[in-house]
Parts: structure tokens; sequence; C-alpha cells
């Protein structure tokens, strides 16, 4: 089947994915002038039991996320129909979806973790509040921006309450992240959501799920019937407070597990609290760079930070002035978040997402690091020879605001200096 050319008012300019039930366009809304994601049913499946059932949790999905507006739930704009076909509008979101970030059994830091889940509990939290039951909470629909955000999706086979769509005896959800109950297709509530947020919080840690199998019947024994090993047994890095709130989180017995994602999430909080400055200033910096560099890899780059005083608060440093092993790892990430915003060319912008803004809070902890050193000068040194050719092709506007830009950067630079004065004299 062709790509469509509009659906509805929308404009379609591109496929964002497809599976056997449907596809996601990149579509572009004219009256707003925005980029959007478009969902839709493949129209084969539309006159089968299956495809009117899809189209129930697809409408079910619109109904319950279009009155939503939290900052970590992808908005729903509108449903509609064109020419028989459903669709639905939602946010367009820039960025990875979790499942890719942790292929390869990639592990997440503790606060990094901690970063992400209280985001997605976040979520949660405002849902429940409202009656609404993700039921398939699971890393392939947690997304995160390349601006760093959070972002939430699919609640297509969300519960609403007083919904007719979801039966009781009926399961439905991703087996390795499916609670006790959902397995045995027992009603749900808020606290499946906490179970399989309890999930994605253990493969971060770890780095694999902590139930699983060679089909699906294994995976669900797994569930009901297996305790996962202690995060800590896997990984040297995590706190020993981390077992306990897995442990609870993944209670099979719901009354003993975490009863509001506001308790889940002030325990993870609590297990990463900075008990001085400088381990707050160095955390923060980590939990960005790390997450950076993962977007990095997967294919998107991003740098998100809060470019306010506790990174510039005095006192960073250790008592005897150096910087322990484990903060001069730290340190050496964000490096490398630099190292790759200036191989693709992000000198000095976007603004919060650029290689001298990553160098600058490096040397903000530790003002004579030779690799940061080194690496604005290599920024100043292209920035300089930017200007040069600008110069030289005779574009003076855009020579112009070059130059302000980089007398603000580098005001006492000396190459700058003579080349302004050169440009002056033009």
């Amino acid at each position: 089947m062709s790509q469509p050319q509009t659906l509805g008012k929308y404009q379609i300019q591109g496929l964002l994915g497809k599976g056997a039930m449907g596809v996601v366009y990149k579509g572009f809304d004219p009256n707003i002038a925005r980029p959007v994601a478009i969902k839709t049913i493949h129209a084969s499946l539309l006159d089968t039991e299956m495809g009117r059932e899809l189209l129930d949790r697809f409408r079910n999905e619109a109904q319950a996320v279009g009155r939503l507006n939290h900052a970590n739930i992808v908005s729903i704009y509108e449903f509609d129909q064109d020419k028989g076909t459903p669709y639905f509008v939602m946010e367009y979101v820039e960025g990875h979806d979790l499942k890719t970030l942790l292929k390869d059994g990639r592990k997440y830091s503790p606060e990094e973790a901690v970063h992400i889940v209280a985001a997605i509990l976040s979520a949660l939290e405002y849902t429940h509040k409202l009656g609404i039951v993700h039921r398939d909470i699971k890393p392939a629909n947690v997304f995160i921006t390349h601006n760093g955000q959070i972002k939430l999706a699919d609640f297509g086979i969300a519960r609403v309450d007083n919904a007719e769509l979801t039966q009781m005896g009926s399961v439905l959800g991703t087996p390795s992240y499916m609670s006790p109950e959902q397995c045995k297709g027992q009603p749900v509530d808020a606290r499946s959501d906490l179970f399989s947020t309890g999930v994605v919080l253990y493969e971060l840690l770890v780095g694999k799920k902590p139930f699983s199998g060679d089909n699906t019947h294994a995976i669900m024994h797994s569930v009901l019937s297996e305790d996962p090993e202690r995060p800590t047994s896997k990984s040297q890095a995590v706190p020993k407070a981390f077992d306990a709130i897995v442990r609870k989180a993944l209670a099979k017995d719901l009354n003993h597990r975490y009863q509001t994602a506001a308790e889940f999430r002030d325990d993870l909080q609590k297990a990463v609290a900075p008990s001085s400055t400088q381990s707050n200033n160095l955390v923060m910096i980590a939990v960005v760079a790390a997450l950076v560099l993962a977007l990095a890899v997967a294919g998107g780059m991003w740098f998100k930070t809060q470019r306010d005083q506790q990174f510039a608060q005095p006192g960073v440093e250790t008592t005897d002035g150096k910087l322990s092993a484990e903060e001069q790892a730290k340190l050496e990430r964000l490096i490398k978040v630099a190292e790759a915003h200036f191989k693709v060319g992000r000198l000095v912008s976007p603004q919060g997402s650029n290689a001298f803004e990553a160098y600058q809070l490096v040397l903000q902890v530790d003002p004579q690091n030779s690799a940061a050193l080194e690496g604005i000068n290599r920024v100043k040194n292209r920035f300089f020879k930017r200007a040069q050719l600008l110069a030289l092709e005779g574009r003076q506007e855009d020579v112009e605001k070059h130059l302000e830009l980089a007398e603000s950067l580098f005001p006492n630079d000396d190459r700058i200096m003579l080349l302004r004065n050169r440009v002056n004299e033009q």
C-alpha cells in the first residue's frame, strides 16, 4: 500500500514506523505549522474481529490521553477518519525510545535510572489520580527527547475507570513487563503499572530484564513464581537501598507493593540524594553526560543541563583539593560528550547542547582539566577559521554576527580582535 499524501488536513512527510497492526507517519499541521505524528490502523484489519477490537483500543487511547496534559506524557491532539481510515494525531517527539538505548545490555547509573523512572512515575501519578491505568509500561513506550525530557507514550491498552473495553480475564500487555495479576488475566489497578515500572528500573540498573524465558508461557511463569537476583549482586555501582526498592516494586502480592507512584518516586530520590554540594554537582553532571552519550550512540545528539548556580558553586573539590577516581571518571564522561558535540559541528550552539558549554561544565569543577582546556582552544580555533572564511567570502552580515558571538565567548582573544579591526576597516 502506497503512502498517502494527506490524512484529513495533515500533510504526510514520511514514515516513522510500522507493525502488524498499523503505521505511524510523520505529518505536518498546516494550520499551526507544527510537525505531528499520525497513528493509523491497517485498512485490511478493520473488517476482522481483531480489527474491531484494535479500533476500540485505538479510540480508547485517543479518548484516554486526549484529555491529559502532563510534561511527561506524549500529547494527543485529535482523533478522526479519512476515507474510512481511522487515525489520531499526536505530539511529534524528536528523540529515541528507551528500548533502543537499552540495546546490548547497557547499564545505567543509579542517578540516571532514577532520573528516567522518576519521570515515568510523575506521569503515572497524574494518570492514576484520573483513574487511568497504562497497563503497558515498557522501554519501547518511554522516549527521551533531544532536549532531555522523558515522555511516556502508547496508552492503547489503558484501562479507564468505567470503560467497557477491558474485560476481566483478558490478558493484555508485554509479557516481560507484565504484573502477576496481568499474567493471570485478573483485574488490574495502578499498582500493576508500578510493578511494570519496577521491571524497567531493574533493567536500567542491571542491563537485563528480571524475568525471562524462551517463550511467553515461560516468561509469565517467571513473573509469577521467581524472584529476580538483587541488583547489587549484578553491579557494584548500585547502592544497597535499591535492593529493597526493587524487592518492594516487584512484590508478587500487590498489597506488599508500592501503593502509589509518589511513594515509589520518593524512595528512589532518597536513595540517590546527594550529601553535599560537591556530590550534587557531580551527580548532575554525570546523569546529563551519560544520557547524552547514549543518545549519541543511537544517532541523536542532545545535552540537557540547567545552567544555574549549582554548576558554579564554590567548593566542588574534595577537602584535599583533589577529585576522587569516581568523580574524575564522571568528568571524563562529560569530556566525551563535548567531543561528540565537536565532531558533529555543535561548537557553540544550540544553547545547552554544544561542545563549548560541555567543556565549560568540566572546567567549573576542575579548572585545570587539560582535556577541557584543549577542547575550548579547539572550539575557538574552529570558530575563528569560520569567521575568516565568512570575511573572505564577503558575507558582511554573517561575519558580523559571527564576530559578535566570538567576542562574547572569547573576549580577550588577539586573533578575533585583529579580525574585528580588519572587518571594520573594509
